[in-house]
């Protein structure tokens, strides 16, 4: 059964304030808000997550000091928008264990499952808005907390998630997967052109694309479709990397 509840939005640069509800369902639900089976994070091939094989036997506590070493909390956006009735809201989805607890602004969430959902009210396009997630899990036999802001906009997805604390490593992992002259170009182009803060690598195996005869790398399936779909923008996006690099390295 979905679970509802009010929270608190805290306004960012002068933004104002809204309330936002929460649910937890089963299966693919991000499909409701148009984002495609495969369009997630975690649906990424080479993805890695929170992988724990002891389970705790307790609830997770409210009160908890202690930082993870192992697992930290990774936001990536999305790079489609708010389908429906309401264009307007922003939506959170979270990929967390089923033990994790999620507070927002300070106020605890009832929603529970490995997939929960969060959404906004209708937010005045163009102003930027924030929540101050905390989440705890278990990890190494410990209850573990960590703080996360997370900006939002009118008609925005986030996906917030555990992945492991090292990022460098998942990156160079996923990059070792491809051949050896294409993880050279990966390595060189760094982040997807799409989804811009987000290295190659660190959402599974870059995917790899020909633009008007120009090798490109993005970081998921859904990038490539919004690549092929403006291959000028995308291509220059890239090319200004490699200018600064370039200008970079000769200094």
């Amino acid at each position: 059964m979905a679970i509802r509840q009010s929270l608190s939005l805290t306004a960012l640069l002068l933004a104002g304030s809204a309330a936002m509800s929460g649910s937890s369902q089963a299966g693919e639900g991000w499909e409701t808000y148009g984002v495609p089976a495969r369009g997630v994070p975690w649906a990424q091939p080479g993805f890695q997550g929170y992988n724990e094989t002891s389970k705790p036997a307790q609830p997770a506590p409210s009160e908890v000091s202690t930082a993870p070493r192992k697992y930290t909390i990774t936001v990536a956006s999305l790079p489609q928008k708010v389908q429906g009735e309401n264009p307007n809201i922003a939506v959170l989805m979270a990929h967390l264990p089923e033990h994790a607890a999620i507070w927002f602004n300070g106020s605890p969430t009832q929603s529970k499952g490995m997939v929960r959902y969060f959404e906004s009210p209708p937010l005045t396009p163009g102003k930027r808005y924030a929540y101050t997630v905390r989440i705890v899990w278990h990890e190494k036999g410990k209850w573990v907390h960590k703080v996360e802001k997370v900006p939002v906009r009118s008609g925005e997805i986030h996906c917030i998630y555990l992945t492991p604390a090292d990022e460098a490593a998942t990156v160079a992992d996923n990059l070792s997967k491809l051949a050896p002259e294409d993880r050279k170009l990966a390595e060189a182009q760094k982040r997807c052109p799409i989804q811009t803060d987000n290295p190659l690598g660190s959402m599974g195996v870059p995917v790899k694309l020909t633009l008007k005869g120009q090798t490109v790398f993005v970081c998921c399936k859904e990038c490539a479709d919004k690549a092929k779909a403006d291959p000028d923008k995308t291509l220059a996006t890239v090319g200004k990397w490699k200018e600064k690099a370039i200008e970079k390295k000769g200094k």
